[in-house]
């Protein structure tokens, strides 16, 4: 802020951010905690610096007029300062004159109307409600009741069974407030900062109400990385968030049969035919390489193959084609097919046998169940893995980046930045997955891919290269020159 001031003074947006700063150092120091928690040392250096921030909330005001923001912050300071009801109010109004739906402005007149503070259970409940009854349809304020409510049950003295533990408010209102926030949640996409707000306090809300661990694990879920300071602040900030979110996924573990339902034991599920596998993994590897050249590397690794050039692109598609192993024990193509399901035999494991010494890479891309998936294999190294795993599991920047920078090391053509935006887009269908494919100057995959088993087996170009046994595939490699063709192997005892 120092270099900033230096080379801006007077500047508009410096002042807000002083003025945000300067209060949030006040409450740094006095921190959430109960007032009987915080000690008098605390208490008389949260008074200096609410004092030291007057004047820089002042300066923010006069150079933001016709901005509600500056006035969100002296709210912030009034609760801290104690300020009176009538001052309170009024600067409420001025942040609502300028814009009456601002949703910092409406959150800390809740928490200086709170009973903690300066007000009671019931008047902010109700301060609460009106402003959502007075919101626009699917406006987050419409979920603001949920934010009162974590103050309501961080109330330690209100306990009980589920018809008074609410005290004046009452549990139709509690379900009420609940049900608004989780429409709001269902109507904006999961890991959308915009609602998160509310999503932090309904997921809390719904665990101290008791509600089934599977709804709440949704509500997670749509957090996903969004995790805001409050209400976990209260509860011993990120780790809290952490704890209850792990708590309650092994709740829902733990209520999950192993089999049961309409889930068919895995021995009935494989079929005798791959057309009606429906998967539990389907993967394809793009290869920057010909037909000829993967065939010719894939030889020894004793299984079946179905390859299709895909046209100017230099690129072949590879999958297993366990429906062509052959015939054992009168089976057909079964076996290969429950090996394949079962995960035996998986690409990026035999892609790290076919890459020895060769030149090229290989992207082994993977459906498992709901999720999409890619590997880049070199020379029988894994250099980088990703799942998209939805909001909850987006990579962190940093991590993000490196994966992203080992990807585009292979390919020429990648926009390492592109890689990482695709990589921390939290969807989980193949939108995500395609935009990598893009960013990495690669093409996309056949509309098929991921729906079905053995997509490449109605592609017209497509050859399979049966599995080869060691002593064949030797034989063949001393075949390559015309000249020698009628040379025979000596015996070797295989």
């Amino acid at each position: 802020m120092e270099d900033w001031s230096a080379r801006k003074p007077g500047d508009r947006d410096l002042a807000l951010v002083r003025a945000e700063a300067a209060v949030a150092r006040a409450w740094s120091v006095r921190t959430g905690a109960r007032a009987s928690e915080v000690s008098a040392e605390q208490f008389a250096g949260f008074r200096a610096l609410l004092a030291d921030a007057v004047p820089v909330l002042e300066e923010a005001v006069a150079l933001n007029q016709g901005d509600p923001t500056p006035w969100a912050a002296v709210l912030a300071h009034d609760t801290g300062a104690a300020a009176s009801r009538e001052d309170f109010e009024e600067h409420l109004a001025n942040a609502l004159s300028i814009d009456p739906h601002n949703w910092v402005a409406h959150a800390r007149a809740v928490q200086f109307l709170a009973a903690k503070w300066y007000g009671s259970h019931e008047e902010m409940f109700a301060y609460a409600e009106s402003v959502a009854a007075a919101s626009p349809e699917g406006h987050r304020l419409r979920g603001l009741p949920v934010v009162a409510l974590s103050e309501l049950i961080l109330d330690e003295k209100l306990d009980g069974d589920a018809a008074t533990k609410y005290g004046p408010i009452g549990k139709d209102r509690v379900d009420a407030a609940i049900a608004a926030a989780r429409a709001l949640s269902t109507a904006h996409p999961a890991g959308d900062p915009h609602v998160a707000g509310v999503r932090n306090h309904l997921a809390w809300a719904m665990i101290r109400d008791g509600r089934p661990a599977g709804e709440i694990l949704d509500v997670f879920r749509a957090v996903g990385r969004h995790v805001t300071a409050f209400p976990w602040a209260y509860l011993g900030g990120l780790p809290a968030f952490l704890e209850y979110r792990n708590g309650v996924r092994a709740q829902v573990a733990q209520n999950t049969p192993f089999f049961g339902g309409t889930v068919t034991p895995p021995e009935a599920a494989v079929t005798a035919t791959a057309a009606d596998a429906g998967g539990a993994r389907r993967e394809l590897a793009l290869v920057p390489a010909t037909v000829a050249q993967v065939a010719e590397a894939v030889l020894l690794t004793g299984v079946a193959y179905r390859m299709a050039p895909l046209s100017g692109t230099g690129i072949t598609l590879v999958e297993t084609a366990p429906s062509q192993e052959p015939d054992v024990g009168g089976r057909g193509g079964r076996r290969g097919l429950r090996r394949a399901l079962l995960g035996e035999g998986d690409l990026v494991r035999l892609a790290r046998s076919f890459t020895t010494g060769e030149p090229w890479p290989v992207l082994v891309v993977s459906r498992y169940v709901d999720r999409y998936g890619l590997s880049l294999v070199r020379d029988r190294k894994v250099l980088a893995t990703h799942l998209w795993q939805g909001p909850e599991g987006i990579p962190a920047q940093q991590e993000a980046a490196e994966t992203a920078a080992l990807l585009s090391s292979a390919f020429a053509k990648a926009d390492e930045r592109l890689v990482t935006a695709a990589l921390r887009d939290p969807g989980t269908d193949r939108a995500p997955l395609d935009a990598a494919l893009v960013a990495l100057g690669l093409p996309t995959l056949p509309a098929e891919y991921g729906e079905g088993y053995e997509i490449l087996a109605g592609v017209p170009k497509a050859r399979v290269v049966a599995k080869r046994s060691l002593r064949a595939a030797l034989r063949e490699s001393l075949r390559d020159d015309p000249a020698d063709s009628s040379r025979e192997l000596p015996p070797l005892g295989l």
